[in-house]
């Protein structure tokens, strides 16, 4: 079982919804995953769709020694079970002051299950305390989603110390993978973060970036991961190019661990070029229903998010294109329409034209 646990003492980067769609993913992929909430406030319960008064047996019950953890998980969908957590959690570092081996009550509770689940998902708390710590204590890689702000950068670097002490205090080796979150690639600052994350950390960072997308803070407040709520939006491809590029890794490692040759299909997705973030963008007005559809999804309307540029409503939306040439067209109010900011058109086969763009 590859246990991963997400870190990070900022709150608001993303973790808890990096959580929920990287466990549903890999659940999608056919691989059987444990979620396990180690965050007092019991988020990743209300992003998946689970009611508070509906967790009997919580994550604390299972630390404290009052229940085996087999009591407390909850099957929510194929291959995808969770434990979950809520306010009473607050308690345990209280609880556990002074106690001998605290910070690997999760590393023991987890043996009996060792060999149920492909992949354990951590979520932890917006601090470096006790919770967290047997949370890197039980998980063989801590990913750390970043959003793009200064103190992200300058806490990170703090998160990367305290990790490196852990090693070295305890002995206990981590995998350390840096996830660029909530990146909105249309703003400098944004293209400028993810190249600073790129340039300092070279080996750890994702080379999957989690773009800003207003359909994960629906899909939350829906009670569902993104590959339930909307499958065509940017959010679910980028969370499930997360799941890809997890997934080649870890049959990378076995592969050179049994000293055997990758599986075809996961070399050539390596080799696979990289894609790139095109901004599709259109004016029209603020009550206007805007999509975008092309041979790059299908011709499968997606929708545009209104944002404003001077006073003016004008609808974006951000596309992971592999380098070639596209052929799109939007769909304002029923009407399809070419791009006007495109001079680039051919016919199509209704006497009209497609819009076309090279990538």
């Amino acid at each position: 079982m590859k246990k991963i646990c997400l870190v990070n003492q900022k709150g608001g980067c993303g973790k808890t919804t990096t959580a929920i769609n990287l466990a549903s993913c890999l659940a999608g992929e056919g691989k059987n995953v444990l979620l396990i909430d180690m965050d007092p406030q019991g988020h990743s319960a209300l992003g998946l769709g689970v009611k508070p008064e509906h967790i009997d047996d919580s994550i604390y019950e299972v630390l404290s020694g009052k229940i085996p953890i087999n009591k407390a998980i909850q099957t929510l969908r194929e291959n995808l079970e969770a434990v979950f957590s809520n306010v009473v959690l607050s308690a345990f570092e209280q609880v556990m002051a002074g106690a001998p081996g605290r910070e690997f009550k999760l590393t023991g509770c987890l043996a009996d299950i060792e060999n149920d689940y492909d992949y354990l998902i951590i979520d932890s708390p917006p601090s470096v305390g006790l919770l967290t710590f047997n949370g890197l204590m039980a998980s063989d890689e801590v990913m750390i989603p970043v959003d793009p702000s200064f103190f992200s950068l300058h806490g990170l670097g703090k998160l990367l110390h305290t990790i490196r002490i852990i090693e070295e205090k305890i002995r206990h080796q981590l995998s350390i993978k840096i996830l660029a979150s909530n990146i909105d690639r249309r703003t400098n600052f944004g293209r400028d973060m993810v190249e600073t994350l790129k340039a300092r950390f070279p080996e750890n960072c994702f080379r999957t970036i989690v773009h800003t997308c207003t359909r994960l803070r629906e899909a939350a407040s829906h009670g569902k991961p993104i590959s339930e709520y909307d499958k065509h939006c940017v959010a679910f491809r980028d969370y499930q190019n997360l799941t890809e590029e997890i997934l080649d890794e870890e049959a990378k490692m076995k592969s050179e661990f049994f000293g055997i040759r990758a599986p075809v299909e996961v070399e050539e997705r390596q080799k696979e070029p990289m894609k790139k973030e095109i901004a599709f963008t259109f004016e029209a007005p603020a009550d206007a229903a805007v999509q975008v559809a092309g041979d790059f999804n299908d011709w499968v309307p997606e929708s545009l998010q209104l944002t404003e540029s001077q006073g003016r409503p004008l609808w974006q939306k951000a596309i992971s294109l592999k380098p070639g040439s596209y052929q799109y067209k939007y769909l304002i109010d029923d009407r399809w329409l070419p791009d006007p900011a495109n001079d680039k058109t051919v016919d199509d086969l209704f006497g009209g034209a497609n819009s076309i763009i090279s990538v």
